[in-house]
């Protein structure tokens, strides 16, 4: 890993081996049932590149050769050629603006060794050989030599032979970093770019095949290639969804991890230089994706800081502005959102070192202005588009060099930064973002509904290593948490009202009951375009608040015109406030906390979540606000008892030590509104509250939380009760 003061290394690409597979790849198009559809096709070893809606239903668009069209039609799929899809075959090398690894005078080993003798900011040099021997180069930009003060950015491109933009993305950021970075910033940063981690498939698709993917391992059984962006030692082969076992399939992760000398190479490239955050440029989708991409639902960390720099769908970090692209902005989210993956670069990257990693998914692939043709991976050889590209993108490159000075204070170019600590979610688990770093140990204190409270400590542990913020979860149900560090100081959040679609979750209209549920018996879900609309919550003194819900969907970033939007008003729904927009697929359940400071103290509050035609399934639906009061500072719990909290059934007793006086009990909702008082005679113990007609004018209690008070003897005791039917 020594740097050599003599630049790029000389190596002869030999293309030695057995004869090629005489299919071409072309781009096909087959027909889909939705999002199951797609999930057969990565099985099979597909990387879906892009769903379309035509007048018959979806059409996902694959690469194919002749023998994997033969296995979609085994597998009972059609496929067909997408039409005014460009012609394939092998490309050439005539371009205005692409040029291949090996070209003479123009290609990319050429034009490093150039750059690198006539700028003194650029050095050049090889962290490894491919399985042709080619080199795989990484340009530092900066400083010729490393200092450990310094935090190491990386910049990676063309994981997948065909994606030409990402290579091109990758050396114009080169040139704008030597030619036009702050000076003081590149001397504050080690900035490192690798244009091409897969040398070998981006030359051969040059000579021979414009659409191939993967690298160019002779895989022993008549087929070439592993796709190295599944084959790093992170989640590696865990289903056949996120990667696939077979030699010829697209996303083929190879005989096992890290098995490619390509990922060998970037691995202890890392090693020696473990980047703070790196961004992996890919083709095509217009997203930035992050981790985690292996399992739908699974969260990273450092959430707060990916959504700072990735962006939202109200607030994105990319805009597109290619003329005719499908999509104005880059979709963010988890990687899974677009689909599972495992072996892949980010996954790897964070988990491995703790780098804050992206995969931006250069622009969204569409038609020429002029030609109408669709281009997906073979974008027009034209400079000013690709200008475009560069430009669109550029924002997110300096937040990310920016972001590595401190990450937990990153800026997005959206004007967003990280989520101060906070309760994520509440009820049924607890989730925390707390940071990693700061006096131990954490210590968690849950309060349930019972009114009893359990503390637990957290040791370092706990913590993932090398990052900003972590989440720990509890599977209790609970209406309060507070973390607390070992200096005293920490966080509180109280759950105020929870609903989930169960028999008494009374005043939500639109939407329909599914029995595939979080908690409880059900859950409510739609696949068309719907409003389900909330009740109206009394919040008068009420601040710090947020929504609290979890919620799954099937859709796809390809079709962001289907997705799901939460909204609140203050007014009763008079007038609405975008909240939060979900696109993509998200089939697993997973909590989403958005704070609703335009709620706080409003008298006639709602919410509601509108699909247009999105499958999509919400639980554990609440209003939750931040608290400042310790939970000592609360009644004890022993004095006042009940028969069953959470409420589960159609009764619940509460119970008393015996008084001298007369009792006097009331049961209120959580916006105060009284629903129980009863003055009851001395020495009266206990008191049977029917939920069945316990409610407001008569009517069944909606599930919820309550406060039931007791005055006897002087005192006033006070306990929560949940009702979670």
């Amino acid at each position: 890993m020594a740097r050599r003061a003599t630049g790029l290394l000389s190596v002869l690409a030999g293309l030695a081996g057995p004869p090629l597979l005489a299919g071409q790849l072309r781009m096909v198009a087959v027909p889909v049932s939705g999002p199951p559809g797609l999930d057969s096709l990565a099985r099979l070893g597909f990387e879906v590149a892009d769903l379309r809606r035509t007048p018959s239903g979806l059409e996902a668009i694959v690469v194919a050769a002749p023998e994997t069209e033969r296995l979609l039609v085994t597998r009972g799929f059609a496929a067909a050629a997408v039409p005014g899809a460009p012609p394939v075959g092998a490309a050439g090398d005539s371009f205005m603006v692409f040029r291949s690894f090996d070209k003479p005078v123009t290609g990319i080993r050429a034009t490093l060794a150039a750059w690198e003798a006539a700028d003194t900011l650029i050095h050049v040099d090889s962290i490894g050989a491919s399985i042709e021997g080619r080199p795989i180069l990484a340009v530092k930009i900066g400083a010729a030599t490393d200092d450990p003060a310094r935090p190491n950015v990386v910049f990676l491109a063309t994981h997948h032979a065909r994606e030409w933009v990402s290579t091109e993305m990758a050396m114009q950021l080169i040139r704008w970093i030597a030619d036009s970075l702050a000076t003081t910033v590149l001397a504050s940063r080690d900035i490192w770019v690798v244009p091409a981690v897969n040398p070998d498939g981006y030359q051969f698709t040059f000579t021979t095949d414009r659409l191939w993917r993967k690298n160019r391992r002779w895989n022993g059984d008549g087929t070439f290639g592993v796709d190295p962006n599944r084959n790093y030692p992170a989640f590696w082969g865990i289903d056949d969804q996120g990667s696939s076992g077979l030699p010829i399939a697209e996303t083929y992760r190879g005989t096992a991890p890290a098995s490619e000398p390509e990922n060998q190479a970037i691995i202890a490239f890392h090693a020696a230089h473990p980047p703070v955050v790196s961004v992996s440029y890919h083709t095509y989708g217009g997203m930035v994706l992050y981790p985690y991409g292996f399992r739908a639902g699974a969260l990273a960390p450092d959430l707060p800081v990916y959504r700072a720099l990735a962006g939202t769908e109200l607030a994105p970090a990319v805009r597109d502005s290619v003329p005719g692209t499908i999509h104005d902005r880059y979709h963010a989210g988890p990687g899974w959102i677009l689909y599972s993956t495992n072996g892949e670069y980010t996954d790897w990257a964070y988990r491995a070192h703790g780098s804050i990693a992206f995969t931006p998914e250069l622009t969204s692939g569409c038609c020429t202005p002029d030609s109408g043709l669709y281009y997906g991976f073979v974008f027009p050889d034209d400079s000013m588009l690709l200008r475009r590209v560069f430009r669109d993108n550029l924002p997110f490159a300096l937040a990310a060099i920016a972001a590595a000075g401190a990450p937990a204070l990153a800026m997005g170019p959206a004007g967003a930064g990280p989520t101060p600590p906070r309760v994520e979610s509440i009820w049924p688990e607890t989730w925390l973002s707390l940071p990693a770093s700061g006096p131990m140990p954490f210590t968690l204190s849950i309060r349930t509904a019972t009114g009893s409270a359990t503390t637990r400590s957290l040791s370092t542990d706990s913590l993932a290593r090398g990052v900003v913020r972590t989440v720990w979860r509890s599977d209790v149900s609970v209406d309060r948490a507070r973390a607390v560090r070992a200096d005293g100081t920490g966080l509180e959040a109280e759950l105020i009202s929870v609903a989930g679609a169960e028999d008494a979750d009374l005043g939500w209209t639109g939407w329909t009951r599914s029995n595939d549920a979080l908690v409880g018996e059900w859950s409510w879900s739609t696949n068309t375009t719907d409003t389900l609309t909330s009740p109206v919550f009394n919040l008068a003194g009420r601040t710090r608040l947020w929504l609290h819900f979890w919620t799954k969907y099937r859709g796809s970033t390809f079709s962001p015109q289907l997705h799901g939007l939460v909204q609140a008003s203050a007014d009763s729904g008079v007038t609405w406030t975008d909240v939060t927009d979900l696109v993509g697929d998200g089939p697993s359940w997973y909590p989403v906390r958005l704070d609703v400071p335009q709620l706080d103290g409003a008298r006639a509050a709602r919410i509601r979540f509108v699909s247009v035609g999105y499958p999509w399934w919400v639980d554990a639906v609440g209003i939750a606000t931040d608290s400042t009061l310790a939970l000592d500072s609360l009644p004890a719990p022993v004095a006042l008892e009940v028969s069953e909290n959470p409420v589960r059934g159609a009764q619940v007793v509460v119970s008393w030590p015996v008084g001298t006086g007369a009792p006097r009990l009331g049961i209120y909702t959580f916006t105060g509104a009284r629903l129980v008082q009863a003055a009851l005679t001395p020495g009266t113990t206990e008191y049977t509250w029917d939920l069945s007609v316990g409610g407001s004018g008569g009517r069944p209690v909606v599930n919820g939380a309550y406060l039931v008070v007791l005055e006897l003897d002087g005192r006033v005791l006070r306990r929560r009760l949940f009702v979670t039917r």
